[in-house]
């Protein structure tokens, strides 16, 4: 197996694991078992629990800005773009439900670097509202505070979402939060690009 398949494996594993037991809880050993590897092998790719942690942070990361760019591509009315980038974030979540269960939930509160990367990725998804929100009209300073309130309210409804064991309805939740957003910024075309 090649290197980048065998560190796929680990990561694998360890999402497995910390969604199982959490962070603190998880261990390498346990870790390196599930991946079937030595402990050893385990430290030829990450120098500790936390750069494990910290790797799978980074896929879901990049997982959700691939998808945004995807949904985004070619589309040209800005109401669009945004609304499809919502939808693309709520769809890695949804599909990637282990991977947003360990992010999101099990790692909350983990380590304060852990909660620096994660307000990385905020930010860089906020960024992208915030320019959608520019070229539909609406102020900078309007589109910068909607768009953090947005996000914090898509990570607080998933969070719901996972922690309830995915009863709510995910796709609806997020479909009347982003309706109550656009109301809120004045883009009342919000029926129009349904």
């Amino acid at each position: 197996m090649d290197e980048g398949g065998r560190k796929e494996e680990i990561l694998r594993a360890a999402q497995t694991i910390f969604s199982q037991y959490g962070y603190h809880q998880a261990t390498i050993r346990l870790i390196a078992d599930q991946a079937q590897c030595a402990t050893g092998t385990f430290y030829l790719y990450f120098v500790s629990k936390q750069d494990c942690f910290l790797a799978l942070v980074e896929k879901l990361y990049i997982h959700v800005m691939e998808q945004i760019m995807r949904a985004r591509a070619g589309v040209g009315n800005p109401a669009e773009k945004l609304k499809r980038s919502l939808e693309a974030a709520v769809e890695v979540f949804r599909r990637d439900y282990e991977l947003a269960q360990v992010i999101l939930v099990r790692g909350a509160g983990a380590d304060p670097l852990f909660e620096e990367r994660m307000w990385r990725v905020r930010e860089a998804f906020s960024e992208f509202m915030v320019n959608d929100l520019v070229e539909c009209g609406v102020k900078r300073e309007t589109a910068v505070i909607g768009a953090h309130g947005w996000v914090g309210a898509l990570v607080e409804i998933v969070g719901v979402w996972i922690r309830d064991g995915q009863a709510l309805d995910l796709a609806k939740a997020t479909h009347e939060i982003q309706r109550i957003f656009w109301m809120a910024w004045g883009l009342n075309d919000f029926r129009s690009v349904d």
